[in-house]
């Protein structure tokens, strides 16, 4: 793909499966343990995509992607909820703008679907 992932998580083995499935799928990851690191890299990085925990320690997952999509400068990245309950949270996320909610954990084909959906098979 050669693509480019930002991944905003706060527990370690969550993050080392994320960047596992990443080498796995050739897209690079931008990792990011809290919201104010994500943003900040959302903007300097300018990542083709972002999967955003939904509690992480310092704001909401909900929070990075309202203030995401707020910005002109990052409202184009697909943004993925990733929550252990998706059907809770599926209608906030989308009314935020994000592409979807993936269910925790994530497995490689989960997250290699979300991302073609929103990049094409490339």
């Amino acid at each position: 793909m050669n693509k480019r992932l930002l991944i905003v998580e706060d527990d370690d083995n969550l993050m080392d499966l994320m960047l596992d499935y990443c080498e796995e799928l050739n897209v690079t990851a931008i990792p990011a343990v809290d919201g104010t690191s994500a943003l900040a890299k959302a903007l300097a990085e300018k990542p083709d995509a972002a999967t955003v925990d939904y509690r992480l320690p310092d704001m909401s997952g909900m929070d990075v992607i309202h203030r995401l999509k707020k910005d002109p400068a990052t409202a184009a990245i697909p943004l993925f909820l990733l929550s252990a309950d998706a059907k809770l949270h599926e209608t906030e996320a989308k009314k935020a703008g994000a592409a979807g909610v993936l269910l925790k954990p994530v497995s490689p084909d989960g997250l290699r679907a979300a991302l073609n959906g929103c990049w094409g098979n490339e």
